[in-house]
Order: C-alpha cells, then structure tokens, then sequence
C-alpha cells in the first residue's frame, strides 16, 4: 500500500514537464523630467516577449515607443516593432533572421523596414563572459517626411552588409554589462554607412524588477534629409519580467 501511495502522489516526468515555463514576457518603462527654467518630460516603454529554451531555438519579438517634449516642443518621438529568429544561439555557429519597422519624427523618417538573415559566431565562452560576432546581409527601405516643394527623394531603399560585436559580462554582485557594436555599410558603397554603438547595465532590484542603465551613439554618414548625422540617447529604465 505505501508503494502504491507513493506512485500515485509523486509528480511524474510528464508533469513535470508540462509546467516547464518555455516563454518570458517582459515590460520597460522610464520616465524623465524636469520643471522651472526648464520643462520636458520624456517617455520610453517597451514589451516583449521571448523563447527561453535558446539550446533549441530564440524567439523574440519586441516594441518600443519613445516621446519627449520640452518646453511645448516634441523632441522625442518615434516607434519600433522587431522580430528576429535564431536557431540554436548556444552553439558556436547560430544562422539568424530578423525583420525591423519604425518610424521616427525628429529624424524625418516617416517610415523604415529592415530585414535580412546571416550567421553568429560565438568565439569566447567564460563562466561570466560571452562575446560574440555576427555578419548578415540586409534590405532597407526608408520613406521620408518632406517640405513641400523639396526636390529630394522621397523614399530610398538600399542593400547593406551588417557586422556586429557582442559581449556580455556578469558580475558577481548579479549585475550585467552589455556592450554591442554595429557597422553597416552600404553594399556598393562603403562610404555609406551605419554605425551605433550601445553600452547597458542591468541590476536586478527584486525577482522579477530589474534597473536598466543604458546609452547609445547612432552615426548615419548620409542621413535622412534634415536630419543630424549624430544621436546619443541615454535612458534609465525598469524592466518586469513575468
């Protein structure tokens, strides 16, 4: 009878199985603002949802939006949805794909998809380090916000290779860094090009809260009309995941 019991009341293999969390979602909000001599306030949220189950496969698919005003004037205000693919990311040699849609207002960018596929190679594996570099094949199309009676080209659609740097460090305090590099030629002109470089720290605050601490450099040697060739952006976040 007692073996009996026990076989009835200890979870079996399956079950425990089918209560196996596969995928994570996550949520980011930041807030900054000042009032008196100077006024502005700038939003950031995020959503996402991911794959956790990267020996097989990673899934991610993402949204961000972004708006700021200061003093009665916006000077933040763009949007962006990806979604990427890779397969088996904790291999040395992972293919990806990936597709990117946005806007963005201040950088008169009515509208912008990016896609394209390529392979990761991850060289170094330490128990807090893992850097990694990828090459890839893209397609970008941009639509641009125009004065009117302006005489420049209202969309623009060009073929990129894309290199990037990863690497990822885990302090013993549980705190990560992050550092990504990106350079984005243009196929038949390499004096045409992308560069942003991003730098992240992420604490986590509480089982699911994190703070994350970021900042940004996007260079377009020939950017969209109007716009600067520069942006740095620096954002303080929390992030849920549940």
């Amino acid at each position: 009878m007692a073996g009996l019991f026990l076989a009835l009341t200890a979870p079996s293999q399956a079950q425990v199985v089918e209560t196996t969390d596969h995928w994570r979602g996550r949520t980011e909000f930041g807030f900054n603002g000042a009032s008196g001599n100077t006024a502005f306030s700038i939003l950031t949220a995020t959503a996402g949802l991911n794959h956790l189950e990267l020996e097989v496969f990673e899934f991610d698919i993402s949204a961000r939006y972004r708006y700021g005003t200061s003093d009665d004037r916006v000077i933040a205000h763009d949007m962006e949805a990806t979604i990427k693919f890779d397969y088996r990311p904790e291999s040395d040699l992972s293919p990806f794909v990936f597709g990117t849609g946005g806007r963005d207002v201040i950088r008169n960018v009515d509208g912008r998809l990016v896609g394209g596929g390529g392979a990761k190679w991850t060289f170094l594996r330490r128990e807090a380090t893992k850097v990694s570099v990828s090459g890839a094949a893209i397609a970008e199309y941009e639509n641009y916000q125009l004065d009117a009676g302006s005489t420049v080209a209202e969309t623009r659609t060009v073929a990129r290779w894309s290199g990037r740097l990863k690497l990822d460090h885990a302090f013993g305090s549980g705190a990560t860094y992050q550092h990504v590099t990106f350079w984005q030629p243009k196929v038949d002109r390499l004096g045409d090009y992308l560069v942003e470089i991003t730098n992240s720290v992420t604490t986590t605050l509480v089982a699911n809260l994190s703070l994350v601490v970021s900042h940004s450099y996007l260079h377009d040697e020939i950017p969209p009309p109007g716009a600067e060739r520069d942006d740095t952006r620096f954002s303080v976040l929390l992030r849920v995941n549940f």
